[in-house]
């Protein structure tokens, strides 16, 4: 009796396979990079232009990355007002930010860092909106 030859695997399903692969290496990527990065939808602000005017910032949403500096206020109705430093264009920068009275369950500390989802308001301050540990 004569043997049988054995087929190869089909090229078609090996490249199936492989694009397979990659799409789900994707979408798993884009997955864990998500949650890297909570705000990557909202501008980051640039001190500089805060501390030029910031009253032309008003009502606007940006994100803040920085290490807290010191708690300068309190209020039990309005919150609490800390400076965050914020590094841009190879400057550190203070910036004041207010984590209202909402947001107090965050146990913020001194020399910690900080990434938050801020707008500004009719004073010029910032206003977190919601703050995380980086």
């Amino acid at each position: 009796m004569s043997r049988r030859a054995h087929s190869s695997t089909p090229p078609g399903l090996v490249i199936g396979l492989v694009i397979a692969f990659l799409s789900l290496a994707g979408v798993g990527a884009y997955f864990f990079q998500k949650d890297s990065e909570p705000y990557r939808t909202v501008e980051k602000l640039k001190p500089a232009d805060y501390f030029e005017n910031a009253n032309s910032l008003r009502g606007n949403a940006y994100q803040v990355e920085g290490t807290i500096l010191n708690s300068l206020a309190w209020n039990p109705e309005k919150g609490r007002l800390f400076s965050i430093r914020v590094t841009s264009e190879s400057k550190n920068w203070p910036l004041p930010i207010l984590i209202p009275a909402t947001l107090q369950k965050i146990n913020i500390q001194k020399n910690q860092s900080y990434r938050a989802k801020v707008h500004v308001n009719d004073s010029g301050v910032l206003v977190a909106d919601e703050i995380q540990k980086s």
